[in-house]
């Protein structure tokens, strides 16, 4: 089992690191959906839906109007064509509500969990993810405080967790690549490893 966090854009580590990548998008300024939107088709990459089997591509594209993380489930696609190096599926996680954050940390374990099981039962042993941004803010910020980095600080944290968590209870040894361009999944996970080694 290992986590490794890696500075880029998820679409050029992916093909060097990881069978899969796994991604929560939604509509709006933060461009979640350009892997979905653009980036699938600049790159040439052919989809085959391969979860859920009761349904045809088409009828995925069609029920979700080609946003298929607004999907009540969560899709599965295999890269049918060559030359994407490592990467061979793109599963999407379902936000039906098309929300810019998930309402609480319970529901990224919901996803991560079920994306993991997944994942797990395709014999896929390595993924890339981005951030799976929860947690409007309650508490006030102290001045020069930025809420919602603190918001995906503390997400991101909870994202680790949920992971290693996942890892740990099911005894599944795969490579898991934390992805963000900013490099602060790296940051946080040598904060992380020197608050446990202490």
């Amino acid at each position: 089992m290992s986590i490794k966090a890696i500075k880029g854009n998820i679409m050029d580590t992916a093909p060097l690191n990881s069978e899969a990548i796994a991604v929560w998008m939604c509509d709006g300024f933060v461009g979640r959906n350009g892997i979905w939107r653009f980036e699938i088709e600049e790159r040439n990459i052919k989809l085959e839906l391969i979860h859920p089997t009761n349904l045809t591509r088409s009828e995925v594209i069609s029920a979700s109007e080609n946003k298929p993380w607004i999907l009540a489930f969560d899709t599965l696609w295999k890269i049918s064509n060559e030359n994407h190096g490592h990467l061979k599926y793109i599963y999407i996680f379902p936000n039906p509500e098309d929300k810019q954050r998930l309402d609480s940390l319970d529901e990224m374990d919901l996803l991560i969990n079920r994306c993991f099981d997944l994942l797990h039962e395709h014999h896929i042993n390595s993924v890339s993810l981005i951030l799976i941004p929860a947690l409007e803010l309650i508490q006030p910020v102290q001045p020069g405080q930025n809420a919602q980095y603190l918001a995906d600080l503390a997400s991101a944290k909870h994202m680790i967790s949920s992971i290693k968590n996942w890892l740990s209870e099911n005894k599944v040894d795969m490579n898991v690549y934390l992805v963000d361009q900013s490099d602060d999944f790296r940051k946080l996970m040598i904060e992380l490893n020197q608050k446990t080694s202490t």
